[in-house]
């Protein structure tokens, strides 16, 4: 036996040991053995014991990406005692079990598929001969109708790996050259429980009494960093997040960074962030936003979550109309608290942040046709299906919302209070305990400034009404400007106008049109979102890197040839590429300012924490 310091969030549940329970009580044992010697995939073998005689297993769709990983489960079968059980496939993610005790052990293969491996998606499952990142919702089936039956998962791994995860730790032993870790917790917080294992660095900090773990997969020729800037940048944002709430939603934390990876994504208690270590080693914050933005999440989506408490499923997400909230005020967050712990993002002051936010909100015309709430809604449909040819950024008109909020309430108060206060309102009202919508929002922001903000609601978030920021900044002494001006580099040169696209299908077939901009001259040619891609600029479209390809290939000038499918029709559609004009906003100040204004427009740059 050796120690292991493994970090605990979910308390095993008390029928995994002995003891009167009643029945259909099911638990499940995961075996997950890793060689190293084959790195296409890995083995999983789940023992069910105490279920009903009829079970239903389900691989989970997770509620922000769908990769269909159930698509690479190989050699999947079942036996009891050594004796084979029929499965039956009810869909392509879900399966039924028929027995005569409620007991079966089912075995598969997780067959990678071929990936970049420096240069992935965080949330996809890797393997490497220092480690591997397991994507627990794209590893372990489970029992449908009892997403929350406790479990344990033992790993099967070299000797000299190292494990990081937020799940209760069991044994960890040697034996036969391999390293046995068992870890535990129920169905639906193991499914959202990244793993990393391997070659692994690792830092500690506390925070408010609470254990906080980085951890670190590097590539095998990792560029060295620094690694104490790198550290410390994350304690001081997490130092924020607690003292904005006052307490935190888990009993310990892992923030997960891999090397090699992209992107980012929030778990129940644990962040997986894309880390390049390439990157860090010319700046150690270069991941900072979007660990800000992830850790936050943990917050506000994973805890205050506007489809309520989370549970596995092997159905897709239903829809919510407040992503905006999810998202866009969790953006704003990531950059308020980033300044409020000395570590903005290039320097950039909270006035600078705003007017980039509002020059990309008028860079997107979908963002004044669709509203918020009906971005959010339609982000889970095709997008043929959802907006069409508009598209909104839900992200921005959130981000744009809260900075609007906070004024309004600074004012309503006497600065007494802001945005901060209605979000810990919320926190408070709904977090791990029901879904919220907006008009719960609305309610929180009318409580927390004692005023009237359903004209506001109506016109910004269920309408698709832009936000007038003059009378809001009037105070501060500051005004937006519009113009409208070529899209052109730093020299003159115009910019062709590449404001086209191309998206799968969920369900896989042939690559589709997306439309950027209705005004687009795309769209005045005849090309609309949701036709087949055959060709573009005479280069086959069959995937996003062909059509990467060809959209690079298109210069200023060119008549281009588009070759498209609607409605069962073959279509050959000349475009001639021209430059193009969009909205352009800046912050300027007002002439004349009072002192008044400014010593507002101070305490607002300032963005304290209340």
């Amino acid at each position: 036996m050796i120690p292991v310091q493994l970090f605990l969030i979910a308390a095993l549940s008390g029928a995994m040991s002995g003891g009167v329970r009643q029945k259909p009580n099911p638990s499940v044992f995961y075996t997950v053995t890793i060689d190293t010697a084959d790195l296409s995939g890995f083995d999983v073998t789940m023992q069910i014991q105490s279920a009903p005689k009829t079970i239903r297993l389900g691989m989970a769709v997770h509620q922000e990406y769908n990769d269909r990983f159930w698509r690479y489960v190989r050699n999947l079968r079942a036996d009891k005692l050594g004796k084979p059980v029929a499965i039956a496939v009810e869909r392509e993610n879900a399966w039924r079990i028929q027995t005569q005790s409620g007991e079966a052990t089912v075995h598969y293969r997780i067959q990678l598929p071929p990936e970049n491996p420096t240069n992935r998606p965080v949330w996809h499952t890797a393997l490497r001969a220092n480690g591997a990142s397991i994507n627990s919702t794209d590893t372990f089936l489970y029992l449908r109708d009892y997403p929350h039956s406790p479990a344990i998962i033992r790993f099967d791994i070299p000797e000299n790996w190292d494990m990081a995860a937020t799940l209760q730790g069991g044994v960890a032993s040697i034996g036969n050259g391999k390293m046995q870790y068992s870890l535990g917790g129920e169905a639906t917080t193991v499914l959202d429980s990244p793993i990393l294992l391997g070659a692994l660095r690792n830092w500690t900090f506390t925070v408010q009494g609470v254990p906080h773990r980085v951890v670190y997969w590097p590539l095998p020729n990792a560029t060295p960093f620094d690694t104490t800037e790198f550290v410390s940048s994350i304690e001081r944002f997490a130092r924020q997040a607690l003292a904005l709430f006052g307490k935190a939603p888990y009993t310990s934390y892992a923030f997960l960074m891999e090397d090699g990876a992209f992107g980012g994504l929030e778990h129940v208690a644990s962040v997986s962030i894309g880390a390049r270590s390439s990157d860090l080693a010319k700046d150690p914050r270069s991941s900072m936003d979007e660990i800000a933005h992830e850790y936050f999440h943990t917050w506000n989506l994973v805890a205050l979550n506007p489809r309520g408490l989370p549970k596995a499923s092997a159905d897709p997400p239903t829809h919510t109309r407040e992503l905006w909230w999810s998202e866009g005020v969790t953006m704003y967050y990531a950059e308020t608290l980033r300044r409020r712990a000395g570590i903005p993002e290039g320097g950039q002051t909270r006035l600078r942040d705003l007017e980039e936010e509002i020059d990309r909100f008028y860079g997107n015309s979908g963002n004044t046709y669709l509203s918020p709430e009906r971005g959010s809604w339609a982000s889970l449909d095709p997008p043929e299906l959802g907006t069409g040819d508009y598209l909104s950024n839900y992200y921005t008109q959130g981000r744009l919302i809260a900075q609007a909020l906070d004024i309004i309430i600074a004012d309503s108060t006497g600065g007494r209070r802001g945005v901060d206060d209605a979000m810990r309102l919320m926190y408070d009202r709904f977090a791990k305990k029901s879904a919220f919508t907006g008009a719960d929002i609305e309610q929180a922001v009318s409580t927390v400034c004692n005023c009237n903000i359903r004209s506001f609601f109506e016109d910004h978030v269920r309408g698709a009404k832009p936000i007038d920021f003059n009378p809001l900044l009037e105070p501060l002494g500051l005004r937006v400007v519009l113009t409208t001006e070529p899209v052109a580099d730093t020299t003159g040169a115009r910019y062709p106008d590449l404001r086209i696209s191309a998206y799968a299908p969920p369900t896989g077939g042939q690559m589709r049109v997306r439309i950027l901009d209705p005004r687009t001259l795309w769209t005045r040619a005849g090309l609309h979102t949701g036709m087949e891609w055959i060709s573009l600029n005479r280069i086959a479209i069959d995937s996003f890197p062909d059509f990467r390809r060809a959209i690079r290939s298109i210069k200023l000038g060119d008549v281009v040839p588009a070759k498209v499918v609607r409605d069962g029709v073959t279509q050959r559609i000349n475009v001639t590429v021209t430059g193009y004009e969009r909205t352009r906003a800046r912050i300027a100040e007002i002439p004349d300012a009072t002192p008044a204004q400014l010593e507002r427009r101070r305490i607002w740059l300032s963005a304290a924490a209340r």
